[in-house]
């Protein structure tokens, strides 16, 4: 009696659940290498996503990885380079907003202009027992920004809210001149850039509001609001570079220097290498490392996988032999055992994922103190990875289904 295909398609999956039920102790095998296998690449791939999110916040605490400054100057502070407009920041700000809109979307590049500034630093309140005055870098930026691009710096006796009058003092400086939190300085702007000169404009009371520890040449600067340093110097709308932390890896950081570069021509942008190229080592290193093990893992389940559905299929011969011989074809019965695989691969990559995702939570908050919630690209990723490692495994013992006949088979049975 001939079925409809309703019904074939009825009686193929009530036999696809009902071989689970019958051979538990295998299936409950399978499941379990598929679920084990599905846990730890949760695992790895929920910690990817955690720890390259964790290691770029930490590179945030180098600074600045890009600098924008006129073409033919140096890109460091030491180094005196020319000047351009500020309104080439609101630029630079404007081309960046673009890339991220139409590129990437979750990153936010942090824009900092500067003024660098050689100038003449005395005591408000002269001293005989104090040092004299001396001459310094006077670094002109916005002060909240500068400790929020820089998180490594150290300020001691910090304000949230800095004032037009207020300044942070290099932590060498301020102990050469025994500055405190709270002091006052004066700041004068030599008439010439180079120091050559020793005319004096009028000078420019500050406040200590912090000092700064850095490791670097910073140590030695004093640091001023922008606009009180363009009106002390002269040098009304005008900054020397452009201080940029653009987030990603050293790919993405250098396609933003190539569209900041063929979008700005009057200008140089150039990255701060030791700290792009560490970067991107460490996340491309990582990178590889999680794929490397998923891989792997992979490929051990699939291996596993494949000893349990070949012994699946040789204690179901005589089943086989019997569906064959009531008219089962080949195709059917292999049809029969690949499906039965997939179900395996998407029930142990469901419950997999979620035991994966609890334990990547776990070892994040342990091992990097960060709040790690599931990546939801990683659930679908898992179960599809998973029901297709299953099938792939079972291709190859279903083939001894070709083999089996009938007769042979039931033979004595």
């Amino acid at each position: 009696m001939r079925h409809d295909p309703k019904s074939r398609r009825s009686i193929f999956w009530l036999l696809c659940f009902r071989s689970l039920q019958v051979k538990r102790l295998q299936a409950l095998l399978g499941i379990g290498s598929l679920l084990v296998g599905a846990a730890v690449c949760s695992l790895l791939l929920n910690l990817y996503g955690g720890v390259e999110r964790k290691m770029t916040e930490s590179f945030r605490a180098f600074g600045a990885n890009v600098i924008v400054a006129p073409h033919g100057t140096a890109a460091q502070s030491s180094a005196l380079p020319s000047l351009m407009d500020k309104a080439w920041a609101d630029k630079v700000a404007t081309t960046a907003a673009i890339r991220r809109k139409n590129r990437q979307p979750e990153a936010a590049a942090t824009i900092l202009p500067v003024l660098y500034v050689v100038s003449h630093l005395d005591p408000a309140v002269p001293d005989p027992r104090l040092p004299g005055g001396e001459n310094v870098m006077a670094v002109g930026t916005d002060l909240g920004s500068l400790a929020e691009t820089n998180p490594n710096w150290r300020l001691e006796g910090s304000n949230a809210d800095f004032k037009t009058d207020d300044c942070i003092v290099g932590a060498h400086l301020a102990a050469e001149m025994r500055f405190h939190s709270g002091d006052q300085l004066q700041l004068s702007s030599l008439s010439s850039r180079g120091g050559a000169s020793a005319n004096h404009a009028a000078p420019v009371t500050f406040r200590v509001a912090a000092i700064v520890s850095t490791g670097d040449s910073a140590d030695d600067q004093v640091f001023v609001p922008l606009a009180t340093l363009e009106q002390l110097a002269g040098l009304p709308g005008k900054i020397s570079l452009i201080e940029m932390r653009v987030p990603g890896d050293t790919q993405q950081i250098e396609a933003a220097i190539h569209q900041l570069s063929s979008a700005l021509p009057p200008l140089a942008v150039r990255p701060v290498r030791q700290i792009v190229y560490s970067e991107g080592r460490v996340l491309s290193t990582i990178r590889r490392l999680m794929l490397a093990l998923t891989a792997l893992i992979l490929v051990i389940i699939a291996l596993c996988v494949a000893a349990t559905m070949t012994a699946i299929v040789l204690e179901r011969r005589k089943d086989v032999a019997v569906m064959k011989a009531l008219g089962a074809s080949d195709r059917m019965v292999m049809e029969l055992f690949l499906c039965e695989g997939a179900v395996l691969g998407l029930l142990g990559g469901v419950a997999g994922f979620f035991i994966g995702a609890f334990f990547a939570r776990d070892v994040a908050t342990r091992l990097f103190h960060v709040a790690l919630a599931p990546s939801a690209w990683v659930f679908p990723v898992i179960c599809i990875s998973t029901a297709l490692l299953a099938v792939i495994a079972t291709l190859l013992p279903v083939r001894v289904v070709r083999r089996i006949q009938p007769a042979a088979a039931l033979k004595g049975a």
